[in-house]
């Protein structure tokens, strides 16, 4: 072929792309197409035909300046039937304006243009911005050698900033591709030593691979199967990790949905880390199927499996959390003389059980007693006595000090398991109770909130912080859990808040925890009333009386004035006549001795509240 001619099969092709593409967007069912399409996707494929051209036409120009006019002719006849193909396919592009832009609209406000709108966290899709910062280039890596670690899929090791990293090929499907840029997005959340790193999203060969940590030792569920002998103290600070690592999640309002050995990692140092956020979500991004739950019965909250459209939760999280801490005990996965099918069907009928009542795993043999404690208060049966899971790390750690002797004799302290510190509040001079009590008295409600939690998180816990952040969870009336904004409200969590703050010694909590805890009584009895179960009405009756009384009478002797009050009211109420006259005589007390007048004004008013309310009879 002579060489003027070279250039233009080159020239032909980007003309012969245009009429292709004219032809595919121009038929009658062009608009079913874009309704499938991105229509970013086809502006970028018109920019790209247009560089093509313009490309051709470049590089003809270059060479047709030594040939004949003849050839000249030809190839300027070419560029003349391009520039009619053009103003063509402008005056068609104007024409489908409209269509494209009610199409893109539509599909946008469905959030189904592409799998970068698709992906959502906490109720917002992920702009492009934020997918764009969890890209990886192709250039940042260097491939090693194929390999299939671990049974999860086709996988290779990459070399990448120093650290070796699975390369996962994963579905190409969009709702595959946007589940794993939400993972991707919540490890950048999670960017501690406590979580397996995603590196980020990588794009190769029209396959989309997600660049992780490399799993050291593999999977924790492959490596108590294949190592028996592992110590307790190994055990039990493995659990506070990994407790650690799901009190993370939680203070950043981030449910993890699937706690379980097979996804944790261990890595060289024999340091566990929790992995695979594909079904983690934001607390606002409510899900309520148990379909997808299959793989995870064996850890699933037995009230999961009587409602299926009960809301997810971080109670249904740390009670996973308890079976997998007994997984670490056993060696084996819970129920596993059992089906899926027969799990799902005890737990469903285990509802409304008590907790010596419902199936669990046995203790094994030699559990430490501390540790085993910790195990059964997350399993309870009741989401709302579950222990939040900050609680679990303080408790797990006085357990991990408890039994404590390193195989050398020497005392290990559970100070020393890790430099980090996952309730540190960020270097931030805002960060105090006095700048989130300003910011909640303003109603700022949604800032101050966070600000609560940051200091209810922290190893050594706020405890007016934690009186905080359980009422913002429980209290519907908080204007916060009404704004558009939506809502964290989540009562069960909120008890545990709150019990963590008495225990610190916040009267105030006490108080509100009695009576939720009064509330939520006289709702049960009066539906089992209504029932006609007269017995179990009784039972719950004496057993709120003997609770609630005590807490009143704990947080009262505390000096709790609204204590005092409801101790005599509420023992008024349930015919204990010692409780009604204590709590009076506490207030009488506090208008002979008090120093502050408004101390006594507010014994004198619940005195005369008192007065009014003493023969009361709503539970009769």
């Amino acid at each position: 072929m002579n060489d003027g001619y070279i250039l233009t099969p080159s020239l032909m092709k980007a003309l012969k792309n245009w009429e292709k593409f004219l032809v595919q967007y121009t038929k009658p069912k062009m608009r079913k197409l874009l309704t499938i399409l991105d229509a970013d996707k086809i502006d970028r494929k018109i920019r790209d035909l247009f560089i093509d051209l313009d490309d051709a036409l470049n590089a003809a120009n270059l060479r047709v300046t030594v040939e004949n006019n003849k050839r000249l002719k030809q190839i300027l006849g070419i560029a003349e039937r391009a520039d009619e193909h053009m103003m063509d396919l402008d005056n068609r592009m104007n024409a489908m304006q409209i269509d494209v832009t009610v199409v893109r609209d539509a599909v946008a406000a469905k959030v189904k243009d592409s799998f970068l709108t698709t992906a959502v966290f906490n109720g917002v899709p992920l702009s492009r911005e934020q997918i764009d910062d969890l890209r990886i280039s192709p250039e940042l890596i260097n491939p090693a050698f194929d390999t299939q670690p671990n049974g999860d899929g086709p996988t290779k090791v990459i070399y990448r900033g120093g650290f070796y990293a699975a390369k996962v090929k994963i579905a190409t499907t969009d709702d595959d591709i946007s589940r794993y840029w939400v993972q991707a997005f919540i490890s950048s959340k999670l960017n501690t030593d406590l979580f397996m790193k995603v590196y980020g999203i990588l794009l190769e060969g029209g396959i989309y691979y997600m660049i992780t940590e490399w799993p050291g030792k593999g999977t924790l569920y492959e490596h108590l199967k294949t190592n028996r002998n592992i110590p307790w103290i190994q055990k039990i600070r493995w659990s506070i990790q990994l407790a650690s690592a799901l009190a993370v999640c939680h203070s950043k309002l981030i449910l993890h949905h699937d706690i379980r050995s097979h996804n944790v990692i261990v890595d060289r140092n024999d340091n566990v880390k929790l992995a695979n956020y594909h079904r983690a979500r934001g607390i606002k991004d409510i899900t309520t199927s148990v379909a997808e739950e299959t793989d995870g019965v064996r850890w699933l909250c037995p009230e999961k499996t009587k409602d299926g459209t009960l809301p997810y939760s971080m109670s249904a999280d740390v009670y996973s959390f308890g079976m997998l801490m007994w997984e670490i005990t056993s060696h084996e996965i819970p129920f596993s003389d059992k089906t899926i099918g027969e799990v799902f069907m005890m737990l469903k009928t285990s509802v409304g059980l008590k907790d010596a009542d419902a199936p669990r795993p046995p203790i094994v043999p030699g559990t430490p007693e501390k540790y085993a404690s910790v195990m059964q208060k997350c399993w309870r049966q009741i989401a709302g006595s579950r222990p939040t899971m900050q609680h679990v790390v303080r408790k797990l750690e006085k357990a991990f000090d408890a039994h404590g002797h390193t195989s050398d004799g020497t005392m290990m302290s559970s100070s020393s398991l890790t430099e980090y510190d996952p309730y540190a509040p960020p270097t931030h001079p805002n960060v105090t109770m006095q700048t989130a009590r300003r910011l909640h008295s303003q109603r700022q409600y949604r800032e101050a909130f966070e600000q609560f939690k940051i200091l209810a998180d922290k190893a050594e816990p706020d405890p007016e912080a934690n009186y905080y952040v359980g009422r913002y969870l429980i209290d519907s009336r908080i204007e916060f859990n009404r704004g558009i904004e939506g809502s964290v409200k989540d009562p069960n969590i909120g008890m545990s808040y709150l019990e963590v703050a008495g225990d610190l010694g916040c009267t105030e909590a006490i108080q509100y925890y009695a009576q939720e805890k009064m509330a939520a009584a006289v709702e049960i009895r009066r539906q089992l009333l209504n029932t006609g179960d007269e017995t179990d009405a009784k039972i719950i009756l004496g057993k709120m009386k003997t609770e609630c009384l005590d807490l009143f009478r704990d947080g009262a002797e505390k000096g709790n004035l609204r204590c005092m009050k409801d101790l005599a009211d509420y023992g008024a109420q349930l015919g204990d006549r010692q409780s009604y006259i204590d709590g009076r005589k506490m207030l009488d007390d506090v208008i002979v001795n008090a120093r502050k007048p408004a101390e006594i004004s507010k014994a004198q008013e619940y005195l005369v509240k008192l007065e009014r309310h003493n023969n009361s009879t709503f539970l009769n």
